[in-house]
């Protein structure tokens, strides 16, 4: 009989979504992505739906959607931003898990701890939200209930395996040093165990003290550190041959950060697909499976005891995110993290008094404010709108005011609950972005507190986090972060506006997934209206501009309450998602400029060109790059012009990337709609890799072998699967 594996990909980033515009703003340290998801998403979640098979001469001769055959779990706040954004890449995703249950008989697919917060170090209710929260985005987007769920760090304690079970998960993964003891099914006969004497190739039972049971599976540690930190996923015959050292157990299991493949090493999503295709083998001594279906032909045979408050990231226990244990990343030696206790305890003042505010406000307006607040899951995820919500859970009829007080409540506690997401602690200072995307979702909270006529909190918070300090001099303790670097996100009536003069979106409205805003000149005034998506609460604010106060701004706002706000004090990220707005418009601008004198010159530069004549194009600069844009897109016949390229931009890398972004538009164009010009895209690929231009194939590549491999002919797709990329033959 074959051995089972199992191969598990944790794929998670940070809730990296503005708390008031619910979208995702330029990250500085994502370039060249504009930001974290993008660049996450390009590295490793999209190869892994579209992983590459190449033959010994580098030619593409099979793309295989990894999630078929892993298991995996992704967290509910970057599905939703894939949604969105990535929708090719998000419907991979939930096909692969739809594929697998007719691989296995169950799907791939796992469930995750909502906002990744660490549950040990959290309360019965919030234990609560967050499992059902993640359990009703499951159902909307994949379709059925999920068996298992991922604990954040698989941080875990008896009271998170309860919360589980009660919620009707049957299965769970943790580390092998968490197990504390086994025994038999039906005996008291405990045997304490370690990562290296547990047998971790099966399913354990959990017996918990409220008579519920749940189910732990176990993965291979050192296998599993290997993939992750060994550099196993440099060569797929290696990570083969390794896992081959296992071939006699009955479950071999792997559970890694699913960003391992392809962003943290390159290429990595092709190792993995050299070893599923070994073990799709039907020669393979290694079968396919996932935890669900193992788990239905395999029934336990032991039990376990779990090692209370532990996780497979920190040696301490769950220390990491409430003390400093000295486990940390971000590479700074001598670094402490003293400030994550202020920052929790900080933390859990205020969720105390949300909590507090939202039993007494919400059994005002809900039948059951704990129902009500449990269901507000399925409007996150989209299954319910607003107006259905409201009709299934109010207590009456309520007029509008009281419906975005309702709405206002449950807004209150998603952004207290997401301001625990596990990695504000996990990071080796506080002023790093996901300790400040913290504190950005708890001032939202504690706005909608105050907002909610509950007690205002903030002097006792920042009272706490008065006692964290960052590492980095100048920044100063988390009062100071609060002032200067927090405060500045709030994004208001002001903040609106100079998005709007930014942009030079004066009269036409500007849309984020959160809100909607439009600002009109109205005699000497300016009126801003807007509307808060989620709770429904509209408003309209009179302003005064005044242009240019001084030399380094371009406009003060002046609110009708005679408050002032200067644009060169909006927040650096709001600054960055004006920049690439008018970066954006200023590119395309340009680009047109350049194609159009191009355009006008490339005859007459052309007709006349001798050979080593250089004069005439090396005088042009950046021009010359629309002409040779135009010469390959046109498909003209100069070969003094390619020589002039080889011999004036060859080396000019600069040029070089411009003209391969560009060739990559184009053949997106060519690509797309109900007839692709896979003729003329093939071409536009073997013209400019003659030149030693080589555009970005890999969605063009996805959307060839996915719709036209046919229609296009062995001759053209050999072209556009060719393996003559300059990353490939580096690497």
């Amino acid at each position: 009989m074959s051995s089972r594996l199992c191969i598990h990909g944790h794929f998670y980033q940070p809730p990296r979504f503005d708390p008031w515009l619910d979208e995702v703003l330029p990250e500085a340290s994502a370039a060249p992505f504009i930001n974290w998801n993008e660049r996450i998403n390009r590295e490793c979640y999209a190869p892994l739906a579209f992983a590459r098979r190449m033959d010994s001469q580098g030619y593409i001769f099979n793309i295989i959607n990894c999630y078929e055959y892993i298991s995996f779990n992704f967290g509910p706040t970057i599905l939703s931003w894939m949604e969105k954004h990535r929708p090719e890449i998000y419907r991979r995703i939930l096909e692969g898990d739809r594929k697998s249950a007719g691989h296995f008989g169950k799907g791939n697919a796992m469930a995750q701890i909502y906002h990744h917060i660490i549950m040990p170090l959290s309360t019965d209710h919030d234990r609560d939200i967050e499992i059902y929260w993640s359990i009703v985005d499951f159902e909307h987007r994949y379709g059925r209930r999920p068996e298992g769920m991922w604990l954040a760090e698989t941080a875990v304690c008896t009271d998170t395996l309860e919360a589980l079970a009660r919620a009707g998960i049957k299965f769970t993964i943790l580390a092998p040093r968490q197990a504390e003891a086994v025994c038999g099914l039906e005996d008291e006969n405990w045997t304490e165990v370690s990562e290296q004497t547990l047998d971790n190739d099966r399913p354990y039972l959990v017996r918990l003290p409220s008579g519920n049971e749940i189910v732990v599976f176990f993965y291979d540690g050192p296998l599993s550190q290997a993939v992750a930190f060994e550099r196993l996923l440099v060569d797929g015959r290696l990570f083969w041959d390794r896992l081959l050292t296992r071939k006699d157990c009955r479950l071999l299991s792997l559970a890694t950060d699913g960003e391992s493949y392809g962003h943290h090493f390159k290429f990595g999503e092709m190792a993995l697909a050299f070893v599923l295709e070994q073990a799709l083998n039907p020669q393979s001594p290694l079968k396919l499976t996932n935890y669900a279906s193992f788990l239905e032909g395999n029934p336990p045979q032991d039990r376990v005891s779990i090692k209370e408050k532990s996780s497979w990231s920190c040696i301490h226990g769950v220390e990491r995110w409430r003390e400093d244990c000295g486990c940390r990343n971000g590479g700074h030696q001598g670094w402490n993290q003293m400030w994550r206790k202020p920052l929790r305890r900080a933390l859990n003042l205020v969720k105390y008094y949300i909590d507090q505010h939202y039993r007494i406000v919400g059994s005002v307006l809900f039948k059951d404010e704990h129902k009500a607040l449990l269901d507000y899951g399925r409007c996150l995820c989209g299954a319910l709108n607003r107006n259905e919500f409201l009709e299934l859970h109010q207590q009456k009829n309520l007029g509008q005011s009281d419906k975005i007080k309702a709405m206002k409540l449950m807004e209150m506690q998603q952004a207290g609950l997401a301001s625990f997401s596990s990695c504000a602690w996990f990071f080796d200072d506080i002023a790093r972005i996901e300790p400040l995307n913290s504190l950005s979702c708890v001032l939202k909270a504690m706005d909608i507190l105050r907002d909610l006529q509950g007690p205002d909190v903030e002097s006792q918070f920042l009272e706490i986090l008065e006692e964290a300090y960052s590492n980095e001099k100048g920044i100063g303790d988390g009062k100071k972060i609060w002032a200067d670097l927090v405060l500045p996100r709030r994004v208001e009536t002001a903040q609106m506006a100079a998005i709007s003069l930014g942009t030079e979106n004066i009269g036409k409205p500007v849309s984020f997934p959160g809100l909607d805003f439009e600002l009109k000149r109205q005699g000497d005034n300016f009126i801003l209206g807007y509307e808060w998506h989620k709770i429904g609460e509209k408003g309209k604010k009179t302003l005064k501009i005044q242009d240019k106060p001084e030399p380094d701004d371009f406009a003060v706002i002046v609110d009708e309450d005679g408050s002032v706000f200067s644009l060169k004090n909006l927040d650096k990220r709001l600054k960055n998602f004006i920049l690439c707005n008018e970066d954006f418009k200023r590119e395309t601008i340009l680009w047109q400029d350049i194609l159009d004198l191009a355009s006008s010159l490339k005859t007459r530069l052309v007709a006349p060109f001798q050979e080593g004549q250089k004069s005439p194009l090396a005088g042009l600069g950046i021009l010359s790059l629309g002409i040779m844009f135009l010469y390959l897109k046109d498909e003209d016949n100069c070969p003094e012009l390619e020589i002039f390229w080889k011999e004036i931009y060859n080396d000019n890398q600069y040029f070089r990337d411009i003209l391969a972004q560009k060739i990559s538009g184009e053949l997106d164009n060519l690509s797309v709609g109900p007839q692709p010009d896979w003729n003329k895209g093939a071409d536009l690929i073997s013209r400019s890799i003659n030149l030693g231009i080589y555009p970005d194939l890999f969605i063009v590549q996805n959307r060839l072998w996915l719709e036209g491999l046919e229609n296009a002919g062995p001759e053209i797709a050999a072209k556009f699967f060719m393996k003559k990329n300059e990353e490939h033959e580096k690497s």
